[in-house]
């Protein structure tokens, strides 16, 4: 598996926003890599932010989640920054 760039990871999250991937598959393609027992990041600014990112999909209610867009948004800018 080959590792991803910050450029991917906030691609992704763009494309939530969009509603072309859901928070679910993007939460899943983050925890390949950081639920593995060795993991193949080196870059410890991707890692933090697919650390991030594995907790799109947390509910803090049924239906709710608890990371909204402008959450995502601010995530974006964030990593973009970085």
């Amino acid at each position: 598996m080959n590792e991803p760039t910050k450029k991917q990871i906030m691609n992704k999250l763009e494309l939530v926003l969009k509603n072309q991937l859901t928070r679910e598959e993007v939460a899943d393609w983050a925890s390949e890599y950081t639920m593995q027992e060795k993991y193949d990041v080196s870059d410890m600014e991707v890692w933090k932010m697919l650390m991030t990112v594995s907790g799109l999909d947390l509910q803090d209610s049924p239906g709710e989640y608890l990371h909204n867009d402008d959450d995502i948004r601010d995530w974006i800018k964030k990593f973009s920054n970085n």
